[in-house]
């Protein structure tokens, strides 16, 4: 073939044949919106036209919002697509990660799903109280709005739960509703009988401390699950749940001959426009970036400090987390994945931290 040919100008027929594939490609992403919208109960309140014009929906109950049709499939492949100059063609960046990758946008209502959840819990109370053998006393306030019941526990102790069964699928109690119980309502809740089965464990965790010649570098609360800073006598610096740390011979990983993860002296903020995380790591923090990354399409890095001092990454990350949890900012995933609409504050409080504890620190701020 002749270089002539290979740059010569697309014919008519070609043209053609683009345009009508391109119009059968958005067709098909208009139907599978449709579809979308249908299956999650939502009613189409504006014109579909394209694939990348605003679209109004409401649920049953009233609650609306606006998407773009691409967007609200597929949020990353969304926001990389724009129309080309000629109009009719859609141009895409080279390298893009399969579009298979990408987590869908458009979910049900959530304010609709909170309110069933929150009725299923309710409903399910009663039960869940047989079941943790609770006696049901009276009706009480809650101070985060829901209702609330005064109950007494087997062995005697009286206080006042949120009436719901923290156990009902779907949803992470103890992060919402204010629960005693652990994740997803597991474990005893009666405080005060959860703290006298797990007193043992933390006076023992103590004794083999002293004995061991380990200093214990945190303040200990009353949970068994608590991470804390070990130094043993070798200098070794380390780190284990209190609950964990039990169950080794030797409480330091390390003078026991095992593995043990090194100290985290990284902190970062990643983002991909719909969800920030911050969190630690050790090393260059590079490996934990890539694997963001590949797997949840976090690449937008806006801080990565390295180097830090031994327990200052551990610092900075309960600081922020534990400001967020008390400005009513909970996670949208796990413990740490974030609404992008609050980068701002997690930013601030992190640069805040770092301004208060670590001023001639130098670090780097990324856009």
């Amino acid at each position: 073939m002749s270089d002539a040919t290979r740059t010569s100008e697309p014919s008519p027929e070609d043209a053609l044949r683009s345009a009508r594939l391109l119009a059968r490609a958005e067709a098909a992403v208009m139907a599978l919106f449709a579809t979308r919208v249908y299956e999650l109960g939502w009613t189409v309140r504006s014109k579909l036209s394209g694939m990348l014009d605003h679209v109004t929906l409401s649920c049953d109950a009233g609650h609306s919002t606006q998407v773009t049709p691409v967007t609200a499939l597929h949020p990353k492949l969304g926001s990389t697509i724009v129309r080309a100059e000629t109009g009719g063609a859609f141009l895409l960046p080279t390298g893009l990660t399969k579009v298979a990758a990408f987590p869908k946008a458009l979910e049900e209502c959530e304010h609709c799903a909170r309110k069933r959840w929150e009725e299923a819990a309710r409903a399910s109370f009663t039960a869940y109280a047989i079941e943790t053998d609770l006696r049901i006393l009276a009706d009480a306030a809650s101070p985060h709005g829901y209702p609330a019941k005064e109950v007494r526990c087997l062995h005697g102790h009286e206080f006042t739960i949120t009436a719901m069964n923290p156990r009902t699928p779907g949803r992470m109690p103890g992060c919402t509703y204010g629960f005693t119980t652990g994740f997803d309502g597991a474990g005893d809740p009666c405080v005060t009988c959860l703290g006298i089965t797990q007193t043992p464990k933390l006076v023992e965790f103590r004794r083999r401390a002293r004995e061991q010649n380990v200093m214990i570098l945190d303040v200990m609360s009353d949970r068994i699950a608590q991470t804390v800073r070990l130094c043993c006598v070798a200098g070794h610096l380390t780190s284990a749940a209190i609950n964990t740390g039990l169950k080794r011979e030797l409480l330091c990983a390390r003078c026991g001959g095992a593995g043990v993860r090194p100290e985290p002296t990284v902190y970062y903020v990643v983002t991909d426009g719909a969800v920030v995380k911050p969190g630690i790591s050790s090393g260059d923090g590079r490996g934990r970036l890539d694997t963001h990354r590949s797997q949840h399409g976090l690449g937008q890095i806006r801080r990565l400090i390295t180097d830090l001092p031994v327990g200052a990454a551990r610092d900075v990350e309960r600081h922020v987390l534990d400001c967020l949890a008390g400005q009513g900012i909970r996670p949208t995933m796990g413990w740490e994945y974030f609404d992008a609409a609050h980068i701002d504050r997690v930013l601030e409080l992190a640069d805040g931290w770092f301004a208060a504890n670590l001023p001639n620190f130098p670090w780097t701020v990324t856009a």
